[in-house]
């Protein structure tokens, strides 16, 4: 297929374009040359795409759930109906973020998650599993049900990832607990190590970032805030060479924040909703790793007015970015480049260029989502 006319966003900007899709891929990028159209003779074969914008799809590496529903409970069959609500917000691909639990669920979660990923087709593809918790502080716990929080334990995780078949992408974990160092410096080089709901020092971040941490979970939230004697987690993001993601709902962190750290380190950042069981939903009572949530006027919070994740989804975050002033393409690369490097996936996706995944958002002229496709095939169309 050539999808002709559009303006594509290629290497960080938006460009005049014709895109050749073929057999999933991205075969070929006609950059303000001739018609690519003049390739096919048959129409069929030819989307006019004048006055739309293609973007790379969306890559959503932190989110508990959507539509009533949670990874860490779900069934497989409930997980595909999550990764079709997924793909109606341009997210073609995303990592299963699982919740502090007790032990016996969170070892089922596992094993439903990787059964989803051997067998499903549907939707958003699950590119693995963000393993939040239980490795977490229980002073910074925000959500997570301090009961089941855990010591760092090899044997556990070595447990729970071969429950995955090996599929836990990112591992939370707090700095501050005993052989947190250890634990990073020998997954590093097989697993994404992010620094996550911790009271750690900038001395001890930039400790846990040299042994190999190069993630940081929701920037600013769960975490010391950022002083000018004691710079913490905040800082050392800024001194070193990790991404950090941003949840970007107007809850969690203030418009003026997101446009200072945008000016500061853009290239570091990525988007994630962190939504859970509400999103796409109403107001109301919802759970999140066993407990209640309330969610009103879309803020979600346990019973002692906790935030407790968002009731966002990844594309309307985007929106909210492009409407705080973020510039375009910042947003566009915090949705899509900069997490595919994050998890160190950027060769398949993350971008349109020859020879990676035909995963790709059609925008209408008023930013609303056209079609959204996965492998070249349609996953969700308004």
């Amino acid at each position: 297929m050539i999808y002709s006319n559009a303006e594509v966003f290629l290497d960080g900007k938006f460009i005049k374009a014709d895109l050749e899709v073929v057999d999933g891929k991205f075969a070929a990028i006609y950059r303000n040359g001739p018609d690519a159209k003049q390739l096919y003779t048959d129409s069929n074969l030819v989307v006019d795409c004048t006055g739309k914008k293609i973007l790379p799809g969306f890559i959503e590496l932190h989110s508990h759930g959507c539509m009533g529903l949670d990874f860490t409970t779900a069934t497989a069959t409930e997980i595909e109906k999550m990764c079709c609500y997924y793909a109606s917000k341009g997210i073609t691909s995303i990592l299963a973020t699982t919740m502090t639990i007790d032990y016996p669920r969170y070892k089922q979660a596992m094993t439903t998650i990787k059964h989803t990923m051997d067998t499903s087709k549907k939707g958003s593809r699950i590119l693995g599993i963000n393993m939040e918790g239980p490795f977490l502080g229980a002073d910074r716990k925000g959500a997570h049900d301090t009961r089941y929080l855990l010591p760092i334990d090899e044997q556990k995780y070595e447990e729970l990832n071969a429950l995955s078949g090996d599929n836990i992408r990112i591992i939370d974990l707090d700095p501050n607990l005993e052989n947190s160092m250890a634990f990073i410096r020998k997954h590093k080089d097989r697993k994404v190590l992010s620094l996550a709901h911790t009271s750690c020092t900038y001395n001890t971040a930039l400790e846990a970032i040299h042994a190999g941490a190069s993630h940081v979970t929701h920037l600013f939230n769960a975490m010391n805030g950022l002083h000018h004697r004691e710079p913490g987690i905040i800082g050392a993001v800024s001194d070193s060479n990790v991404f950090a993601e941003i949840i970007c709902d107007g809850i969690h962190i203030h418009p003026s924040v997101l446009r200072l750290i945008f000016k500061a380190i853009p290239e570091k950042l990525i988007l994630v909703s962190d939504s859970m069981s509400a999103a796409g939903l109403t107001d109301g009572i919802y759970e999140l790793g066993g407990q209640k949530v309330y969610v009103s006027n879309n803020k979600a919070c346990l019973e002692d007015g906790t935030i407790a994740g968002s009731t966002t989804n990844l594309f309307q975050s985007f929106l909210n970015l492009t409407s705080y002033g973020i510039p375009l393409e910042h947003a566009v690369l915090s949705a899509t480049l900069n997490p595919a490097k994050a998890v160190k996936a950027e060769q398949e996706i993350g971008s349109i260029e020859i020879g990676k995944r035909g995963d790709f958002i059609i925008l209408k002229t008023d930013t609303s989502i056209e079609k959204v496709y996965k492998d070249g095939t349609v996953i969700f169309e308004c």
